[in-house]
């Protein structure tokens, strides 16, 4: 059962577990505003705040090279998880 199983359910969950990174760094900064934590989400409300565009746009270039990052190594760790997914396999 695990060799047959456990391969076709784990992809959906970590592929569901890279794109929900995303909205893991977008649900911190309500939680670093609430709880007065020093983050990135943080630093992001306080440069909306202070219409600080430069800071706005480098804080979302990290955010979305986190997630794209992410995804890279997910996709990567599909062909490890199961080898149907290698590029030659037969």
């Amino acid at each position: 059962m695990l060799g047959y199983a456990a391969r076709n359910a784990v992809l959906p969950s970590v592929s569901g577990f890279a794109i929900s990174l995303g909205f893991v760094v977008s649900g911190s900064i309500v939680m670093e505003q609430v709880f007065n934590y020093p983050g990135i989400g943080n630093v992001l409300y306080q440069a909306v705040t202070n219409d600080d565009y430069p800071l706005m746009q480098g804080v979302f270039l990290v955010i979305t090279l986190t997630v794209l990052g992410a995804n890279l190594l997910v996709d990567l760790l599909y062909g490890l998880i199961d080898p149907r997914t290698r590029i030659g396999g037969s």
